[in-house]
């Protein structure tokens, strides 16, 4: 393929020092495209080309989900640590904890 492709570089390089008209350039690569041999459904499959299916690996709805999930239970964590203590100090930790281990699980399962 990559020599087909070099001989219409060297065909646009000879038009454009105008040793070929744009009919001939035409021409040549319409040639050039023609001695392309067509793929049938039938022909075989290089073995190294065939695509293997990729295993099952979370979609980006189960991760907003989880995400979304996260953001709910670390919304309760904070605000039940606010309303029993009334220690913004102490509900944030809390939070911040909550959040650091919600993460944690988020990048096991994408791991897995």
């Amino acid at each position: 393929m990559t020599a087909i492709l070099d001989d219409m570089r060297r065909l646009d390089a000879a038009h454009a020092r105008g040793e070929l008209t744009t009919v001939e350039l035409t021409a040549a690569k319409a040639e050039l495209m023609d001695s392309i041999p067509d793929v049938t459904p039938n022909d075989p499959v290089e073995p190294d080309l065939i695509e293997e299916p990729e295993a099952d690996l979370p979609t980006h709805s189960s991760i907003g989900q989880m995400l979304l999930l996260c953001t709910l239970i670390l919304t309760i964590c904070a605000g039940a640590a606010l309303l029993l203590t009334g220690d913004l100090l102490l509900s944030a930790t809390l939070a911040i904890t909550v959040l650091a281990a919600f993460t944690v699980m988020l990048f096991r399962q994408l791991d897995s």
